[in-house]
């Protein structure tokens, strides 16, 4: 009797595991492979500094906003997270492009500043959503006596899909298409 006891107790705390919540599974995201860049093999034109934002921006969450229902709140997907806050994502990507870039001619090193201003999706309607990238740079020059000079951009992209998996992909194309104009604006800033 007390083996069936023993056996029934057994089987009972086995099946009632398998009733138990299970914790969330959460997505982790990146901005997916840098472009292919050419190596220049020469002295860097900038000095890069961590990218900079406000503290909205500072954890891991993917943001989001219903602009149809409440613009001024913003979310984030419960179980879909960035690998590390926006801004670290940027300086990495940042770093891996402008690597490859050669110095201006004759020209010491400038420090180039870049603050991250909003990162995310914004639906306009359940079905319909776009991301937002904001953000403005500021280079430093070198020599004390010289004007920082500075620069601003907001680029919108369509997401492919109302969900954290369209608002990563959005972002990061939106990333990629921004680092081609800032290293125009670059080159004439720093270098003319």
């Amino acid at each position: 009797m007390r083996a069936f006891f023993c056996t029934l107790i057994a089987a009972l705390s086995l099946s009632a595991c398998s009733f138990a919540p299970t914790a969330p599974v959460r997505i982790i995201y990146d901005l997916g492979p840098a472009p292919a860049t050419t190596a220049s093999g020469g002295a860097l034109a900038w000095r890069i500094a961590d990218v900079t934002a406000p503290p909205w921006l500072n954890g891991e969450g993917i943001a989001y906003r219903l602009s149809f229902q409440q613009a001024q709140r913003l979310e984030h997907y419960r179980d879909s997270l960035w690998a590390a806050p926006p801004a670290a994502l940027l300086t990495q990507r940042l770093r891996d492009q402008l690597a490859a870039t050669p110095a201006c001619a004759g020209k010491p090193a400038a420090l180039l500043a870049i603050n991250l201003d909003e990162f995310e999706q914004v639906f306009t309607s359940p079905a319909s959503s776009h991301v937002v990238l904001r953000l403005h740079a500021t280079l430093w020059p070198v020599n004390a006596g010289g004007a920082a000079q500075q620069q601003h951009w907001r680029i919108e992209r369509p997401a492919e899909s109302p969900d954290a998996p369209g608002a990563v992909r959005a972002l990061a194309q939106a990333v990629d298409d921004w680092l081609p104009q800032l290293g125009g604006w670059l080159a004439s800033a720093a270098c003319h």
